[in-house]
């Protein structure tokens, strides 16, 4: 799923929950964000990757850049804000090669989805939409197959 496909399905599922959306934004960081959602208090600052098709380095990289980018935009902790990171699950879940499945776990003894009150959102291939709270993340992912099983 190309990252695109993941912000639309993303976008279309906040909105369907009332959320007004932005897309492609700045903050007041100057860092541009993919996702921005808000309803009253409650505002979500999401990053978006996609799958990559080359080589599982790819992945990699991808991951822990997007990590830098949402963590460039936390400006402020608070019960209203919330920040995620949003990935596309289906090749992941099925234990493919060139999935998210050797990257994930390596993040599952990190604190800093808790102390920053960081999301996963996960986009499956049905476009349904998985949010992980921060304090069930690091379970989440100590629990990720790396084996290849497809």
């Amino acid at each position: 799923m190309e990252e695109a496909h993941a912000q639309a399905i993303i976008v279309k599922w906040f909105r369907n929950r009332g959320f007004d959306v932005e897309e492609n934004s700045y903050l007041d960081t100057e860092n541009e964000i993919d996702v921005i959602a808000k309803k009253g208090l409650e505002q979500w600052i999401i990053e978006v990757k996609g799958d990559y098709d080359k080589n599982t380095a790819q992945y990699n990289v991808n991951f822990d850049t997007g990590m830098g980018q949402i963590l460039k935009s936390i400006t402020k902790i608070d019960n209203n804000t919330k920040y995620a990171i949003c990935i596309p699950f289906g090749r992941t879940e099925r234990g493919e090669r060139l999935s998210y499945r050797l990257i994930l776990p390596k993040y599952s003894k990190s604190v800093i989805f808790e102390v920053l009150n960081l999301h996963l959102v996960l986009v499956r291939d049905d476009e349904s939409v998985e949010i992980v709270m921060p304090k069930g993340i690091r379970r989440f992912l100590s629990d990720i197959d790396t084996r290849i099983r497809v």
